[in-house]
């Protein structure tokens, strides 16, 4: 059987055996699907299969080093590249996913044959020199895109923190005037301390995106927690900062447990700033929390137009929200890394965080917490 041939016949069964061994060189990404990976690989498979026939009489192009010659190949080169750079997948387990699939392949494929004849070794010079594009395309293209969302990412940054810095300089220097309006000094005082709290909070979601991408897994320490406790205060807290907006608190069941206390306020508190920041401004936001004897679910709720459906399956990808904050504009008061640093939070305590979107039901981002074992 042709090598074309038997790509297209046995697609699944080399993703399969791929699956088995891509990541044996570096540790399996955290927190990442492979059933994205096998998609992009089975594409990609596809489009060699289709360029190896695509020459005259069938015979697929020439042995060559002109990328024009696998046109398909090249092009889904580049959409698996830009899909790992979107993934947060570091290059380093990008790289080894093409020596793995060669081999896959060809180990497969030769299994397969009762001899192996001149124009199937043809065929293996012609599958490598494939592989060889893909790699090289699927590199330059994640090594675009990331130096794109790292600009991005430090235009944005730079940005939100001149424009408290320049608050908080205005306030100090009319407070050194002469005849300074002492009755205006606790407005200027609370104007320097809210300003001073957003750069807070911003330099707290870099620090914390840093810790997560060097790390794998942002650091969790359980300890004996009231999860219940938990989202009441950070729901009050939030209430409190934001008076023009509703938020309906309910909490049932038994929601003690061992739970990073701290972090788990932070991820609730990033899905409030998310639901205030897309909702609708006059809709309440609903905050509930129930426990079994399974799980712990948390949910925040809020009316509003839905999320894209585009945008769904990468809501929680750091460079993908950098690059969506920066195509809004930069009127917001954050970086753009809130649904990240939650989801890792969350991942940290081993749960996932489920999305549901419609312009009938509004928005509904919901933690799902298993009960330590």
């Amino acid at each position: 059987m042709k090598l074309s041939s038997f790509i297209e016949a046995r697609l699944e069964e080399i993703l399969e055996a791929w699956e088995s061994d891509a990541f044996r060189p570096v540790p399996r990404p955290s927190g990442v699907s492979f059933a994205p990976l096998r998609d992009h690989l089975g594409e990609l498979l596809r489009a060699i299969a289709r360029d190896l026939e695509a020459g005259p009489g069938g015979e697929g192009p020439e042995a060559t080093h002109d990328p024009a010659a696998w046109t398909n190949v090249k092009a889904l080169g580049e959409k698996h590249g830009a899909g790992r750079a979107h993934q947060g997948i570091p290059l380093k387990q990008m790289v080894p996913e093409f020596p793995a699939l060669r081999l896959t392949v060809a180990r497969l494929w030769f299994r397969s044959l009762t001899s192996v004849t001149a124009r199937d070794l043809d065929d293996l010079i012609r599958f490598d020199e494939a592989i060889d594009l893909a790699l090289t395309r699927s590199v330059s293209e994640f090594m675009d895109r990331l130096n794109r969302s790292r600009e991005n990412f430090l235009g944005i940054l730079g940005h939100d923190l001149r424009d408290p810095l320049s608050t908080i300089v205005t306030a100090a220097k009319l407070m050194l005037e002469e005849g300074f309006d002492q009755s205006t000094m606790p407005d200027l005082a609370g104007r320097i301390v809210r300003t001073g709290e957003r750069m807070h909070h911003l330099i707290v979601d870099l620090l914390d995106f840093t810790r997560a991408r060097v790390g794998g897994q942002m650091p969790i320490e359980r300890r004996e927690t009231d999860l219940g406790r938990t989202v009441r205060n950070v729901a009050d807290e939030f209430a409190s900062s934001h008076p023009d907006q509703p938020v309906h608190i309910q909490v049932s069941g038994d929601m003690n447990g061992r739970w990073d206390e701290q972090r788990m306020g932070q991820a609730i508190g990033n899905l409030l700033a998310n639901a205030v920041h897309h909702g609708a401004q006059d809709k309440p936001i609903d905050v509930s929390a129930s426990a079994d004897e399974r799980e712990v679910a948390i949910a925040v709720h809020n009316e509003g137009p839905p999320i894209p459906k585009e945008r769904r399956s990468r809501l929680f990808e750091p460079w993908n929200a950098i690059a969506a904050r920066g195509a809004q504009g930069r009127g917001t008061s954050h970086i753009g890394l809130g649904l990240y640093i939650a989801n890792a939070i969350v991942s940290g305590h081993e749960g996932r965080i489920d999305v549901d979107s419609s312009s009938e039901r509004g928005t509904t981002f919901t933690i799902h917490l298993p009960r330590e074992g």
